[in-house]
C-alpha cells in the first residue's frame, strides 16, 4: 500500500536523528497453529498446520516539537499442507504531530493499515481477507483570544484504498473548526463545525458526497469520572439520489472506580462510514490491530455512508492475581444507498485472567454475537472460546499455548461451520 510506505518514509526521515530519544519496544514471535477447519466450511473442511513468524512493535516519542505514537505487526504465514498459498499479513496504526510553530501551527500525518474481510458474511479465513489502508495528512492552526478562549482549525486530505473492494478507493478533503472556552478548571465547552468532501475512483459503486456537521461539545472531569458529550446535526448532500440528515448525539463516560476498576460507556448516533470507523478503532490503543476470532469488531469494506446507532460498555478489573474484562455492545447500521449492508449486531466479549505465579497467566476468553441482515432475512450467531496459558521464562523469553473453539450457526445452511484449533507461540521481547 503506497500511503503506508510514504508514512514509514516520513517517520524514518523525521526521527533518523532522534532514535535514542524514542521509546521503541518490539516482540518477535514464532507461532504454530493447527486447525481442523481452517477454511471455515460446513461440508468441505480443510485441516491445516500454519507456521507464522511475526514481528510486533510500538514506538512512542514526545519531544518539544515532535509527538509520535505508532504500533504495528508484520507476519508471514506458511501453510504446511499447501492447501493455501503462503501469504504476508501486516497491520499498522501511526500518528505523527510535528509542531512547526509552538501553539500556532502543526503538521499531522496519520496512517492506518488493517486486514478486513472481503465478504463480511463469511468468516476470517485465508482467501477472505484484504488489506485496507487509510492515510491522511494536513495542518492544524491554533489561536488563543484570551486565557479561556481558543480556536483550532484542522485541514485534512485523506487517501483510502482496499486490496479487493474497489468501491472503497477514493479521496476525501475536510475542514473542521472548534471554538473552545474553559468554563471551570475541570470543564470546557466548544462549538464545532466540519465540512467533508468525498470522491471515489469507481462512481458506479459509490456516490460522491459532501457532509456538513455542526455540534456543541461539553467535556471535563468530576472526581474519578471523565466525560465528553456531543449534540448537533449532520447533513449529507449526494451528487445523485436524495440528500439526508440526522441528529448527532455522542457520549463517552469513563469512571475510574478504584485503581483496579474501570468502567467506560460509549454511545453514538450519527452519520458514519468505514473510513471513519477504522480510524476511530485503530487509533484507540485499547483496540487490537487485528480483530482475532474472539473479537467482536468487524467491518464491511465499503465507502457507503450509514446512520449509526451504537452502544458499548467496557468494564476492566486488574488485580495482582486476577483480571477481568466484560464488553457488551449493540450496533444498528442503516446505509443510505447500500441497503444490502443494513444490519443489527448484538454481542458481548469477556476475558478472565488468573496468575498462579508472578510469571504465569492462565486465561479464558470468549465472545458471542448475533448479526441480523435485514435485506435477506439472514441471521448469524457466532460463539468463540479460548483457553490458554502464557508463561514468561525470563525477562525476554516466554511461550503461550492456547486451545480455540469457533462456531457459527445461521438460519441459512451455507454459512454454518465449526472449528477446533490449537496454537503454540514462542516469543522474545525487548
Amino acid at each position: 500500500m503506497r500511503p503506508t510506505v510514504l508514512c514509514a518514509a516520513i517517520l524514518a526521515a523525521t526521527f533518523g536523528g532522534q532514535a535514542n530519544a524514542a521509546r521503541i519496544n518490539y516482540q518477535i514471535e514464532v507461532v504454530a497453529l493447527h486447525s481442523d477447519n481452517l477454511n471455515l466450511s460446513e461440508d468441505n473442511q480443510v485441516s491445516e498446520t500454519v507456521l507464522v513468524p511475526r514481528l510486533k512493535f510500538d514506538v512512542k516519542e514526545e519531544g518539544a516539537s515532535i509527538k509520535l505514537e505508532a504500533r504495528g505487526e508484520i507476519e508471514r504465514r506458511h501453510y504446511r499442507g499447501n492447501e493455501f498459498p503462503d501469504e504476508n499479513r501486516s497491520r499498522f496504526a501511526g500518528q505523527l504531530n510535528w509542531s512547526l510553530l509552538p501553539e500556532r501551527l502543526s503538521l499531522v500525518f496519520e496512517d492506518y493499515l488493517s486486514e478486513e474481510s472481503i465478504n463480511l458474511r463469511d468468516g476470517r479465513y485465508p482467501g477472505n481477507l484484504q488489506r485496507v489502508n487509510v492515510f491522511l495528512a494536513g495542518p492544524s492552526y491554533f489561536a488563543r483570544f484570551d486565557d479561556a478562549t481558543r480556536l483550532q482549525l484542522d485541514l485534512r486530505a485523506a487517501d483510502n484504498t482496499a486490496e479487493v473492494s474497489t468501491g472503497f478507493d477514493g479521496r476525501r478533503y475536510s475542514a473542521a473548526a472548534a471554538l473552545q472556552r474553559d468554563l471551570t478548571p475541570s470543564s470546557k465547552a466548544s462549538l464545532n463545525v466540519a465540512y467533508t468532501r468525498a470522491e471515489f475512483d469507481d462512481p458506479g459503486a459509490t456516490v460522491d458526497y459532501t457532509r456538513e456537521d455542526g455540534f456543541v461539545r461539553y467535556e471535563g472531569n468530576l472526581r474519578n469520572v471523565e466525560y465528553q458529550l456531543d449534540a448537533g446535526h449532520s447533513r449529507l448532500n449526494r451528487e445523485s439520489g436524495g440528500d439526508a440528515s440526522t441528529a448527532i448525539a455522542r457520549a463517552t463516560v469513563q469512571w475510574q472506580i478504584s485503581p483496579q476498576n474501570r468502567l467506560r460507556f460509549r454511545g453514538r448516533h450519527q452519520f458514519a462510514d468505514e473510513v471513519q470507523d477504522l480510524i476511530i478503532r485503530l487509533s484507540d490503543p485499547d483496540e487490537s490491530l487485528a480483530p482475532d476470532l474472539v473479537d467482536i469488531s468487524d467491518s464491511l469494506v465499503t465507502a457507503g455512508v450509514y446512520r449509526q446507532h451504537a452502544l458499548e460498555l467496557d468494564y476492566r478489573y486488574a488485580g495482582d492475581r486476577f483480571g477481568l474484562r466484560l464488553r457488551p455492545m449493540y450496533r444498528r447500521l442503516r446505509y443510505i444507498d447500500q441497503p444490502d449492508g443494513d444490519r443489527t449486531e448484538r454481542g458481548a466479549f469477556f476475558q478472565v485472567d488468573y496468575r498462579p505465579r508472578p510469571r504465569m497467566n492462565v486465561f479464558l476468553s470468549g465472545s458471542a454475537r448475533k448479526r441480523e441482515f435485514l435485506a435477506r432475512d439472514e441471521q448469524h450467531r457466532d460463539r468463540v472460546y479460548s483457553l490458554g496459558i502464557d508463561y514468561q521464562l525470563t525477562r525476554h523469553w516466554g511461550y503461550r499455548a492456547e486451545a480455540i473453539w469457533n462456531e457459527r450457526d445461521s438460519n441459512l445452511s451455507d454459512p454454518r461451520y465449526e472449528e477446533k484449533a490449537v496454537q503454540f507461540t514462542v516469543w522474545w521481547k525487548r
